[in-house]
């Protein structure tokens, strides 16, 4: 099989099992609520799983880069989200020791979704040059917003109806099932691992660590962006299940509205990709922050329940659009062979950490002023964002 095709087929099929999984927190929080446990608890390891997703995907990157092992990386994460999901299931069962069950499967959690994004965007940026990888990566992200959409139906079902430790420990046990046809998908693809220094003329340096330096002047001030723009979505992703429970009072209907809203990105990531490859990651990314924002705000204020469900259909359009459209945007500023590494800088720092900032001040801050202002909270976080954008600055030479 062509690698290109084998890379993108079964780096697909890896982020629909891997954004799966993205979602999964937000929705048990629902359930622990009833269950009476403490929100700013549950705020704080919804924010310890981003934050140990973004902090390990840094090793992550390094290792991938230095030894070529995305595969075997790859499957080491989606071990550690299946055990996670068999641990979540068994604080259902054993409720004395549920608060040390969830704080367990949270830490395996956050570090099992440290591999993907950066692995998987790697290999499509090693695999594709530069001006076709952001369609590959738009093809390869409607997979993760396929797999974020069907899970709340998935799991609202498997534990209503086989209960909440047999049904999670079958979608543990499938998870590795899963994980393992992805490692031997990707096993004979070769990454190209350069040892030498990266030479260009505008960047001469003695080796690779002080390469990624070269490009410092654009990812920081990326990352500050995307840090504050994953303040607004992650909470956004992480307190609309309840929220929408509480205007609903049904979790089935919850689930569905979920569903439809985040299976539009099944469609926006391949458009948003393409356009990337198009007129350039900058643009887009200030296009998907701006009308994130202008929905999103859209939806907490128009009080009709069919308009609130269309507003938060295209703020997900718009929101979840992030994997082709900002590691797209690295893919045209940096040398492949600091991929991962860049990768790791966005994705990690930016979108994940800013996401755990995001979680963490709604769960702390959801018994003080309310449900609602929380929602109000992140629409001004997502104000802020969008103000921010001219920090970005053009790609020298």
């Amino acid at each position: 099989m062509d690698q290109k095709l084998r890379s993108l087929i079964f780096t697909s099929l890896g982020h629909f099992l891997n954004d799966s999984f993205i979602v999964v927190f937000s929705i048990l929080i629902a359930y622990y609520l009833d269950m009476k446990i403490s929100a700013s608890y549950l705020g704080v390891m919804g924010a310890l799983i981003n934050i140990l997703s973004g902090l390990i995907s840094i090793w992550v990157g390094r290792t991938a880069d230095k030894s070529g092992s995305h595969a075997r990386l790859m499957f080491l994460g989606y071990t550690l989200i299946g055990i996670s999901i068999i641990v979540y299931g068994i604080s259902f069962s054993s409720l004395k020791y549920n608060l040390l069950y969830i704080s367990i499967a949270s830490i395996m959690l956050g570090s099992g979704l440290s591999f993907y994004h950066p692995l998987g965007g790697s290999i499509l940026q090693h695999s594709f040059d530069p001006k076709d990888s952001p369609r590959a990566l738009g093809i390869n992200g409607s997979f993760g917003s396929l797999g974020r959409a069907l899970f709340p139906i998935v799991i609202v079902f498997m534990i209503k109806y086989l209960g909440g430790t047999l049904g999670l420990s079958i979608i543990g046990v499938y998870t590795i099932i899963l994980g393992s046809i992805v490692f031997y998908g990707l096993r004979p693809i070769k990454i190209k691992i350069d040892k030498k220094p990266f030479e260009k003329s505008n960047f001469e340096k003695s080796n690779d660590e002080l390469t990624i330096n070269s490009f410092y002047y654009i990812l920081i001030p990326l990352t500050i962006v995307v840090f504050i723009r994953a303040i607004f979505i992650a909470g956004v992703q992480t307190y609309a299940p309840t929220y929408l429970d509480h205007l609903y009072n049904s979790k089935i209907l919850m689930s569905i509205i979920l569903t439809v809203s985040y299976a539009t990105a099944i469609f926006g990531q391949p458009y948003f990709g393409k356009l990337t490859g198009d007129i350039g990651g900058k643009k887009v990314v200030y296009l998907t922050t701006i009308f994130a924002t202008l929905f999103y705000i859209a939806f907490l204020f128009i009080k009709n329940p069919i308009i609130m469900s269309i507003m938060f259909m295209l703020f997900s359009l718009f929101a979840f659009s992030g994997f082709p459209v900002l590691l797209g945007y690295v893919g045209q500023i940096v040398d492949r062979s600091l991929s991962a590494r860049a990768n790791s800088l966005i994705w990690g720092i930016g979108n994940t950490v800013g996401g755990a900032i995001g979680i963490l001040v709604g769960g702390i801050l959801l018994n003080k002023i309310g449900l609602v202002n929380d929602m109000i909270l992140f629409a001004i976080i997502g104000v802020v964002s969008t103000a921010l954008l001219p920090l970005i600055p053009n790609k020298r030479g």
